[in-house]
């Protein structure tokens, strides 16, 4: 392949990494304000029959699969994401570049072979390049939220919003029957 078709392939993968990220936070977004909204909308009053619970259990059921579904879709998306990057780090190797080295290296300095190219290899082959990454590394990966990822964001993100769905059922359920529990009317 020329040069030119290697710049336009990886410009092409450097879109589809970014529209994949504008996707997967957009999706978290909208995921976000669908549990806040269905768990605020169906605990607005206090359950007052046996029908109320259970559509309050029906809404946990099904958001929870969505979360499920949306579980299953975020992995697949954050996989896609790898298969593009992979791909931009070998034209990048071809073309003597560095961007998805360097975020690949970032993220994986503590380990001794990254992706094809050792921290040793790294170094004799690019020794400026390798003192100035070591320096930024150890100034930023001491940085509060650099180890954080999407992936793992993403999966934190559903947990918590299927803990909250559950919670969002007991508690609806233990409304409904503390009363009768304590003897009260």
């Amino acid at each position: 392949m020329t040069e030119e078709k290697l710049i336009h392939e990886w410009e092409t993968i450097m879109h589809r990494i970014e529209a994949i990220d504008a996707r997967l936070w957009q999706g978290a977004g909208i995921i976000l304000i669908l549990s806040v909204g269905g768990i605020s909308l169906l605990g607005w009053e206090a359950p007052v029959s046996k029908a109320d619970l259970i559509f309050a259990f029906g809404g946990g059921v099904f958001s929870f699969f969505v979360l499920a579904v949306w579980w299953f879709i975020f992995h697949r998306w954050i996989q896609l994401q790898r298969i593009y990057s992979y791909r931009a780090r070998e034209i990048e190797d071809e073309l003597d570049l560095r961007s998805n080295r360097y975020a690949r290296f970032f993220e994986y300095w503590e380990v001794e072979k990254i992706v094809g190219l050792s921290k040793k290899e790294f170094k004799e082959k690019e020794p400026v390049a390798y003192d100035h990454f070591e320096k930024f590394w150890e100034k930023e990966h001491k940085r509060r939220f650099s180890h954080l990822t999407i992936l793992w964001s993403l999966r934190l993100l559903t947990i918590i919003l299927a803990v909250a769905w559950v919670a969002f059922v007991f508690v609806h359920a233990a409304g409904l029957f503390w009363p009768s529990l304590l003897g009260l009317p």
